[in-house]
C-alpha cells in the first residue's frame, strides 16, 4: 500500500456524512496498519468481505478507529447469503485462512530465534516487509470477522424476539435472560485458557511448570501499542495472589473449563423449546464460530505486538529515532527510514494528534490543526448534554448501582475499584482486571460476539453494551443504575 501525499482530502468529500462504527484501542499506526491495510484489501477468499475505507484518529498512545457503516451491512449481508447457499460457511471460512495463519506462527517463532543485530540493513527491510506480507496475509480475514460481529447484533436480537414471543417461555422467562443463553460463547477463549494454566501451576508451582507456563503466555498483556514480556517472576506474583484470596483453586479450574458445555446445553435446551426459523440456527452457528474466530485473530494481534515490536526496536537503534515515536510511522513507510526519515519533531506530532486515513488507492497521515479538521468534518458534533438516561443491548443479566469510571484506555484500568460501574467505548483482554472488580460493564459499541458480551457471561457481571453514548454521557464519580435485565443505564446522581 502506498502513502500518498493529499489523499485525505482529495477523497474527504464523499465521506461526510456517512454513519461510522467507533472503536477505540490502545494503539499506534505501526500495527494497527497490520489491519487496516489487511481488511481493505480485496480478495477471492473474502467473497464481498473487504472494506473501502477507515479512519483512525490517534492521541499518544490511544486510537479511535471508524468502520464505515456501509461496509459493515456489506460484509454482513454478504455472509448470509452466503450461508442460505452453504450452512457451513463460517467453518470453511475458518478453514480457508489456516494456512497463513501456520505460516504466520512459523515466521514468528523464527523471528524470535534470530539475532537481529546480526543482519545487515537489507536484510533486516527484506525480513520486515516479508513478515508484514505475512500478517496481512493472516489478518486479511479481519474485516469478515469485524463485519458479522458488528453488524448482526440487532438483526439477530430482533429474530431470537420473534421467536421468544410466538412460544409459551414468553411467560416464564425474561427475553434478555433468553437472548443471553442463545449468544452465550462454546469456546473457552485463550484469555480462559491462559487462567486455566496459571491456576493449574498454582497447584503445584515448580521452576518447570512455570517456565512453562511463561514460554506458552508471556505475550497475554500486549495490545495495538505496547508488547509486554511478562516473566515467570510476573506469573509467580500472580499465584502468590491466587493464594492470598483463599480461593478453591481446582473448583475454579472446572467452572472456567466447564463454561462452554454448560453454555452448549443450556442453548440447546432453549432452542428445543422456541420455534426458532431454520435462518436464525445458522446465523446462531455462525455467531459461535466467529466468536472463536475472534479469539483467535486477538491472539495473532498479541504475537504480532511482540515480534513486530522487536523488529522496531533494532530498526530504531539502526536510525536513531525514538522507538515509541516510531510506532507512528507504519510498515509501508519503514524502508524509507533508511533513505528519507521524518524529523522526531514529526513523528512527536503525529503522536500527539493525527489521523491516519487507508483505503483502496493507499494510505496518507495528517496532524495538528489538519488532523482536527478531518475529524469535524467527518464525525461533525453531538450534544448530549440533556440525557439521564439510555438503553443498549443485554450482553449479560443482572443489576447493579455503583460509581461511573469511563476508562478512555487499558492503563486507566487501575482506577476501578470494587463495585464500580466500568464505561469504555468498547473492552479487551487487558480491561479484564478492571471487569473482575466491577459491579457491572457499559460499551458504546459491540455485538453478540464482542470481549465485553463474552467476559461480562463468563464472569457473571450485568453488561450493557451497543449503547452508542454511554463514554459521552456519562463522567467518572456519577452514581448510576444498570439494569441489564432490561438492557438501560441511569443517572442517580
Amino acid at each position: 500500500m502506498k502513502y500518498i501525499k493529499g489523499l485525505m482530502k482529495q477523497k474527504l468529500k464523499q465521506w461526510i456524512n456517512k454513519k461510522w462504527y467507533h472503536q477505540r484501542f490502545d494503539g499506534s499506526p505501526y500495527l494497527m496498519h497490520l489491519i487496516a491495510e489487511a481488511e481493505i484489501r480485496k480478495e477471492k477468499r473474502k467473497h464481498d468481505g473487504d472494506n473501502e475505507v477507515h479512519y483512525c484518529f490517534y492521541d499518544d498512545g490511544k486510537g479511535d478507529w471508524y468502520i464505515l457503516m456501509d461496509d459493515i451491512k456489506k460484509i454482513y449481508t454478504d455472509v448470509i447469503s452466503l450461508s442460505k447457499k452453504n450452512p457451513n460457511i463460517s467453518k470453511d471460512l475458518i478453514l480457508s485462512w489456516k494456512k497463513d495463519e501456520d505460516i504466520f506462527y512459523k515466521k514468528c517463532i523464527e523471528i524470535g530465534k534470530l539475532q537481529l543485530k546480526e543482519l545487515s540493513d537489507k536484510e533486516l527491510i527484506a525480513l520486515h516487509d516479508e513478515f508484514t506480507d505475512i500478517a496481512l496475509n493472516n489478518n486479511t480475514s479481519s474485516s469478515v470477522i469485524d463485519g458479522f460481529a458488528l453488524g448482526t447484533d440487532e438483526l439477530i436480537a430482533d429474530m431470537i424476539k420473534e421467536g421468544y414471543d410466538a412460544s409459551e417461555l414468553k411467560d416464564k422467562m425474561r427475553y434478555t435472560e433468553v437472548f443471553s443463553i442463545l449468544t452465550a460463547p462454546v469456546h473457552l477463549s485463550f484469555i480462559n485458557e491462559a487462567e486455566v494454566s496459571l491456576l493449574k501451576v498454582a497447584l503445584d508451582p515448580t521452576e518447570d511448570s512455570l517456565k512453562h507456563h511463561q514460554k506458552n503466555y508471556f505475550w497475554t498483556r500486549n495490545n495495538y501499542v505496547d508488547s509486554f514480556v511478562l516473566t515467570v517472576d510476573d506469573f509467580k506474583k500472580e499465584i502468590r495472589k491466587l493464594h492470598d484470596m483463599d480461593i478453591d483453586i481446582m473448583k475454579e479450574i472446572e467452572n472456567i473449563e466447564q463454561t462452554p458445555e454448560i453454555n452448549k446445553k443450556k442453548k440447546k435446551e432453549l432452542m428445543d423449546k422456541l420455534s426458532l426459523s431454520q435462518e436464525l440456527k445458522i446465523l446462531i452457528t455462525i455467531s459461535e464460530d466467529f466468536t472463536y474466530w475472534q479469539d483467535e485473530r486477538k491472539r495473532s494481534t498479541f504475537w504480532n505486538a511482540h515480534y513486530f515490536l522487536l523488529l522496531l526496536k533494532e530498526i530504531s537503534r539502526r536510525v536513531t529515532l525514538p522507538f515509541e515515536e516510531l510506532k507512528y510511522v507504519t510498515p509501508r513507510e519503514i524502508p524509507n527510514l533508511f533513505v528519507n526519515p521524518p524529523t522526531v519533531e514529526e513523528l512527536k506530532e503525529r503522536r500527539k494528534n493525527s489521523v491516519y486515513y487507508w483505503d483502496k488507492e493507499g494510505m496518507e497521515c495528517l496532524y495538528g490543526k489538519e488532523a482536527d479538521g478531518i475529524k469535524q468534518a467527518v464525525l461533525g458534533t453531538q450534544d448530549l448534554s440533556d440525557i439521564d438516561d439510555f438503553r443498549g443491548l443485554t450482553a449479560s443479566l443482572g443489576k447493579a448501582v455503583g460509581k461511573v469510571k469511563v476508562l478512555k484506555s487499558a492503563k486507566e484500568v487501575g482506577k476501578v475499584e470494587e463495585g464500580d460501574i466500568l464505561v469504555a467505548v468498547m473492552t479487551r483482554p487487558d480491561y479484564v482486571p478492571g471487569m473482575k472488580k466491577a459491579g457491572a460493564i457499559v460499551t458504546d459499541e459491540g455485538g453478540v460476539t464482542c470481549h465485553a458480551a463474552i467476559v461480562s457471561r463468563e464472569l457473571g457481571k450485568p453488561c450493557i453494551i451497543g449503547t452508542k453514548i454511554a463514554t459521552k454521557v456519562l463522567k467518572d464519580g456519577q452514581l448510576v443504575e444498570v439494569n441489564a435485565n432490561h438492557g438501560w443505564v441511569k443517572i442517580i446522581r
